[in-house]
């Protein structure tokens, strides 16, 4: 769970698991025009002023949800967790403490005897009753294949149960009552899915439907355990696609809904009104204290399930390929800032960072090169570039169009293979950028730039310690903010901070204030301007822009 406070946090649903509806066959679609009622059917008792057509047609989508949950609940099943505490946790409970490491107020009691030893460490047991203690978890999930027994659901329903180990219980209970022994098959933590399997007869499923297919403002529903309440349905609309709240590591391409979801439904199904899956509800956006509902939830698509279908089966480690970049769509970014790279057109999408010893490395790409196509087929989205890659064979050789100070070149690249950690580092290093421009050079002093409300610097060995970089080198050559002014309208409201570095603007390095003031001037902030600014805090370095209003 992930939680900023006093600001809009993304969850996982740690209680369980959603269910949805995707797109599909299981009810007749005629039913929403209203052919389930039939249109002549005399309606008893209506509200005053409502036509006996309008009741009948309200009376008809409301038989629509009332098949579709009939259909969809038995398949839709409560999970309980139980992770046994880890042999080391165990073995703490007897503690040892050093006298030296207690606060200085108890430190007097345990001082040096007479005698001039020192007094011994000693030992507490903590009471049985806070022993260290299984970790309880409930989730839900949906049966995807009656004959096996498979059950979909979210990694971080059953996490810390591995696959052949001793290292916890897994409790299915169907919505009949029957409860099972569920086994983990096999899990993926970077998408967030697990399968796992029961043994029991008179299992019934849905299907997988087609989330590509799906469309903002379609009917769905959602069906799980939320706070432990079997068998709850809700309904709402696709809310948006291709949304990307970094829950997980990296793979980020949820559908967004606002069907009611809340702790207890992750892993369970998104529905839709043909009784298909087609999402698995993982987490909500919410604010405050409580984690619960706020009318913005997120599913991994089926799409997604179907892929690493086999894979978690053969309960297979899951291969795929990798670049080594961080990236920018122009969708996330302001108007305008595709102009800065002097492409008429927002498409591709941005290298924010190289990442050193990687393929990108090896191929030559460059932080600001715009991505346009990968293997002839356009790149319309960090989503599709980071499906595409990930889906890729280690070793296959492709062809990226790029485009690099306006204008298309192509450059090959060989896709390797992903290293476990990769998002879990911190991204590696930015390329260094040798080249000098003669006209940055030979002003050390302190420079205000109005343009952002800040004050620069060039870096030197001893400022950039002072101003918190470990490592100097990695600010060679650049421009370190000295002072923000906090209520200006530039740079901290930009989030630039003390101490950050200024790597470019519009690709060009700058190394002196006078520089970066030419380079800031009012007729290019009309035009709008690229900044690339590497955090001091994160080592991270992003693309920033900054625009005149029109």
């Amino acid at each position: 769970m992930r939680t900023e406070a006093m600001s809009a946090r993304v969850i996982r649903l740690g209680l369980g698991l959603l269910f949805g509806l995707g797109a599909g066959g299981l009810v007749d679609s005629q039913l929403f025009v209203g052919q389930a009622v039939a249109a002549d059917q005399a309606v008893a008792e209506r509200p005053v002023g409502v036509s006996s057509q309008g009741m009948s047609n309200v009376e008809a989508i409301s038989d629509v949800f009332r098949q579709v949950s009939r259909r969809a609940g038995p398949a839709v099943v409560h999970i309980y967790s139980r992770v046994e505490p880890k042999k080391a946790d165990r073995e703490k409970s007897p503690r040892s403490v050093d006298p030296s490491d207690l606060p200085e107020a108890l430190r007097r009691f345990f001082e040096d005897r007479e005698d001039g030893q020192r007094s011994p460490r000693f030992q507490f047991r903590l009471p049985e009753e806070i022993q260290p203690q299984p970790q309880i978890g409930s989730g839900s999930g949906v049966i995807i294949d009656a004959e096996k027994g498979y059950v979909i659901t979210n990694n971080h329903v059953v996490e810390g149960i591995e696959k052949d180990k001793d290292t916890g219980r897994i409790d299915v209970r169907l919505a009949d009552g029957r409860r099972f022994l569920g086994q983990i098959v096999g899990k993926d933590p970077k998408t967030d899915l697990a399968l796992i399997q029961i043994k029991g007869d008179r299992l019934q499923a849905l299907p997988l439907g087609d989330s590509s297919k799906v469309e903002v403002g379609d009917f769905v529903m959602a069906i799980g355990a939320p706070f432990n309440l079997d068998q709850t349905v809700t309904q709402g609309i696709i809310s948006a696609k291709g949304r990307n709240p970094r829950i997980v590591e990296g793979y980020e391409d949820f559908i967004q809904t606002d069907a009611a979801i809340n702790p207890g439904n992750s892993g369970g199904p998104l529905v839709n009104m043909r009784g298909e899956v087609i999402g698995i509800n993982t987490a909500i956006v919410t604010r405050g204290m409580v984690a619960a509902y706020a009318g913005v939830g997120f599913a991994i698509p089926s799409q997604t399930v179907k892929e690493l279908l086999p894979y978690l089966q053969e309960g297979k480690e899951i291969v795929r390929g990798y670049l080594g970049v961080a990236i920018q769509g122009f969708d996330t970014a302001p108007p305008g800032y595709a102009k800065t790279f002097g492409l008429e057109e927002e498409k591709g999408v941005v290298v924010e960072e190289v990442m050193s010893g990687t393929p990108a490395a090896k191929a030559g790409l460059k932080a600001d090169d715009v991505i346009l196509t990968l293997a002839g087929e356009p790149v319309k989205s960090v989503q599709t570039l980071q499906s595409k890659v990930a889906r890729t064979t280690p070793g296959t050789k492709m062809e990226l169009k790029v485009w690099r100070d306006k204008k298309e070149i192509t450059i090959p690249v060989v896709i390797e293979k992903q290293p476990k950690q990769f998002f879990a580092q911190d991204g590696g290093r930015r390329q260094k950028d040798t080249e000098r421009d003669a006209e940055n050079e030979g002003d050390e002093g302190e420079t205000e730039i109005e343009a952002l409300a800040i004050s620069v610097q060039p870096a030197t060995p001893s400022l950039a310690k002072k101003l918190g970089w470990s490592d100097p080198k990695e600010v060679e050559g650049c421009l370190l903010v000295t002072g923000v002014e906090t209520l200006g309208e530039g740079a901290a409201g930009m989030g630039i901070e003390v101490g950050d570095a200024i790597l470019s603007v519009q690709g060009e390095k700058v190394t002196t204030g006078r520089a970066l003031q030419k380079a800031l001037s009012r007729e290019n902030l009309e035009k709008g301007v690229r900044l690339r600014v590497k955090s001091v805090r994160t080592g991270r370095s992003r693309s920033l822009f900054e625009q005149l209003p029109q």
